[in-house]
């Protein structure tokens, strides 16, 4: 369990390096659709998970429910989009001292796999110089399940736990941003995520897909292609964001299924929610490929999560908001390949 600690937090600056290519409200291509009631949304919801994670009123326990998804990357990242530092890097900060200082520390990084949300900590590094950040970035690399190197190679096979995978090899990059070597387990991990695809949509071993958890596959992938250049990531992104397109999208409904089949895991319910977890990997293919296939069905997830996303909970806010600004991105920018 969290156990809160009475540190204060180390302030934010003001000027921190931008997460990714910069991007603003005026910048936006127009062509975005739904992009308006994405920024409201952003800004309105953001506001309000902002002001009861700074209250001070709730448990330590509600406190880390609230980062569930990576918040202090999420408020980091409308930071930049605003440029509202003032008012979104303390929300940052609450953040952090609730994901940081209350769990990750006084745990020595052991968290479930579920729980690595290593962007945000390697941010604030990079944003403040504090060590802490550094080292609690590390801790979990070292010590979550499923990442620490003490993990057998068998465990992460199977696409089960595809999310904790996907969330260790963003931590292993995020590890090498703040110095670290190479983590042993690294391409291992990138063998496990891409045969996660075989088992979903090649060989079909799988017992259900869930939309959600090939989006993070997808965006762990995506972070190991800007890295290594691995020539199999992007047929491999290929077959899943068509194969998930097949099994999954409700086009009535403008959503993922939850899953494909209905089992103990869950149900074949659309799930809106999840939508803005996927889209940006639609968007990706569209930039490395050109193909208007890509950036059309892009295009209908994004306006499926911005209109019918449930956000009032902090942990669809920051379901929606943790990976959709690569979408925006992504749709900025010219593909690499014209076709």
């Amino acid at each position: 369990d969290p156990v809160a600690i009475s540190d204060a937090p180390v302030s934010l600056i003001q000027t921190p390096l931008p997460l990714t290519l910069p991007i603003s409200t005026a910048q936006a291509d127009a062509s975005i659709p739904a992009l308006d009631l994405w920024e409201q949304h952003m800004i309105t919801f953001g506001k309000q998970h902002c002001a009861a994670l700074s209250s001070g009123t709730r448990s330590s326990e509600q406190q880390l429910a609230a980062t569930y998804y990576d918040a202090q990357l999420v408020f980091f990242q409308i930071a930049d989009y605003t440029k509202d530092y003032g008012t979104w890097l303390p929300c940052a900060e609450a953040a952090r001292s609730a994901y940081r200082d209350s769990y990750v520390v006084p745990n020595d990084g052991s968290v479930p796999g579920y729980w690595i949300f290593s962007h945000g900590l390697t941010q604030d590094y990079l944003r403040t110089g504090d060590d802490q950040s550094r080292d609690a970035e590390l801790s979990v690399v070292q010590n979550a399940a499923y990442s620490r190197t003490t993990t057998l190679a068998t465990e992460t096979v199977g696409f089960e736990l595809s999310r904790e995978t996907a969330y260790a090899l963003m931590g292993f990059l995020n590890s090498e941003t703040l110095g670290a070597s190479r983590n042993p387990r690294f391409n291992l991990l990138v063998d496990h995520a891409l045969g996660h695809i075989d088992q979903w949509f090649v060989s079909k071993s799988a017992g259900y897909i869930k939309s959600f958890m090939v989006g993070l596959t997808a965006e762990a992938l995506i972070s190991v292609y800007d890295e290594t250049e691995d020539p199999r990531i992007i047929p491999a992104l290929t077959t899943a964001l068509d194969g998930l397109w097949e099994s999954n999208w409700v086009p009535e409904s403008g959503a993922f299924k939850y899953m494909n089949v209905a089992n103990a895991q869950g149900d074949t319910t659309p799930a809106p929610d999840l939508n803005l977890l996927i889209a940006p990997a639609y968007a990706w293919l569209y930039y490395q490929t050109g193909n208007l296939v890509y950036r059309d069905r892009a295009d209908q997830i994004f306006v499926g999560g911005v209109t019918q996303a449930y956000l009032q909970n902090p942990k669809q806010f920051n379901q929606n908001y943790r990976w959709s600004f690569d979408y925006i991105r992504f749709r900025q920018l010219a593909p690499l390949t014209k076709k």
